[in-house]
């Protein structure tokens, strides 16, 4: 069931991108954006799907609970006392408004129709960001961080996403890119303060966290934001420059690069979001990560604590990130396949990450 529950998660995220991103570039007057082709089939599906990926949790509840009062008798009271169960309530709700607009506009390229799907989008993100672990936490500051946090990734990777897979050319890419560098920039502000609230609320040692598997894929997706501010300074300075050059330059692959590298994001975070947040009493023998203990196997109790001490591994994997990254930026000068760019963004990452687990000792 854990496996289903991460899956549905990822799509979750993805929906939540793939809708914000339609809208809001439906938004933006053509002669700002490349030429758009979105398959209204891509938003009924995406729409579709979010009830679905957000009912997975719930139901993971109702069968904890079914043995002691029956499957009827529990998804009645799921659905209508637990929080996740109400908020999923309006989750179906506000999703089949959204699909009914869908169905029935004559045209998706009217102001009308992408301003009321941008705002029932937003508010299928609010259901997910009012059942979230730092909405359960405190329900004010914790919904609302959620909800920024969610909103504005969700609009910063889903124009990504709908750019990268479904613009038909690059036509007027450098005034595309004079307003988008605009809002990453915003978004990535609110992603990280909002982020910021959140782990104030879920996490209360960050550094400790990591000896816990929530606290593992926290790091994780910390480190793989610097391959993303990478890509952010070439989309939005060499990649300009590159353009006013040379008007047949075609940046496309490098913002489905950027997108690919969000969505690995999107895959750590529904892993470690089904994980105890390190919150209140909680390291214990049993829940100490598996992945920190291949590499750190002291003695772990209630009153452990983190330390750095820097050794000849450290130096080595330094050296390796190091050269990981310079190779990272060769293949986009030398203009390598994708792959070949994510491949390198992933080891970089992960000798980052192993130079710090190397340097950790225990207290």
């Amino acid at each position: 069931m854990d496996i289903l529950v991460i899956i549905s998660q990822v799509l979750l995220y993805l929906c939540f991108s793939l809708l914000a991103g339609s809208f809001l570039l439906l938004l933006i007057p053509g002669k700002y954006r490349p030429w758009l082709k979105i398959p209204k089939l891509l938003l009924v599906m995406g729409t579709i799907t979010v009830p679905i990926a957000a009912f997975v949790p719930v139901w993971d509840i109702i069968l904890f609970i079914a043995p002691r009062l029956g499957l009827l008798e529990s998804i009645k009271i799921v659905l209508t006392t637990y929080t996740a169960g109400t908020a999923w309530d309006f989750t179906l709700l506000t999703s089949i408004i959204l699909i009914l607009l869908i169905a029935f506009a004559k045209s998706t390229e009217k102001t009308s129709f992408a301003s009321l799907g941008l705002l029932l989008t937003f508010g299928l993100i609010l259901t997910v960001a009012w059942s979230s672990h730092a909405g359960s936490l405190d329900p004010q500051i914790g919904m609302i961080s959620d909800f920024i946090h969610l909103v504005a990734v969700s609009i910063w990777v889903g124009i990504l996403l709908i750019i990268g897979w479904f613009s038909i050319n690059h036509d007027h890419w450098l005034k595309f890119l004079s307003w988008f560098s605009v809002v990453a920039l915003f978004c990535l502000s609110a992603t990280i303060l909002s982020g910021l609230f959140m782990m104030d609320i879920i996490v209360e040692d960050y550094i400790d966290s990591w000896m816990v598997s929530y606290g593992q894929g926290l790091l994780l997706k910390h480190l793989f934001m610097l391959p993303i501010l990478f890509y952010a300074l070439v989309n939005g300075l060499i990649i300009k420059y590159k353009i006013s050059k040379n008007s047949m330059f075609n940046p496309t692959p490098w913002i489905r690069l950027e997108s690919l590298i969000l969505f690995t994001i999107f895959m750590i975070t529904a892993i470690y979001s089904q994980q105890p947040p390190p919150h209140g009493n909680y390291l214990t023998s049993d829940a100490i990560s598996p992945l920190f203990r291949f590499f750190n196997d002291s003695l772990i109790d209630a009153g452990s604590t983190i330390d750095f001490v820097v050794n000849s591994n450290t130096v080595i994997f330094f050296f390796l990130s190091i050269f990981l990254f310079g190779l990272l930026v060769v293949s986009f000068f030398r203009k390598a396949s994708i792959l070949i760019s994510f491949l390198f963004s992933c080891l970089f990452v992960t000798s980052i990450y192993t130079m710090l687990m190397v340097t950790v000792v225990i207290r």
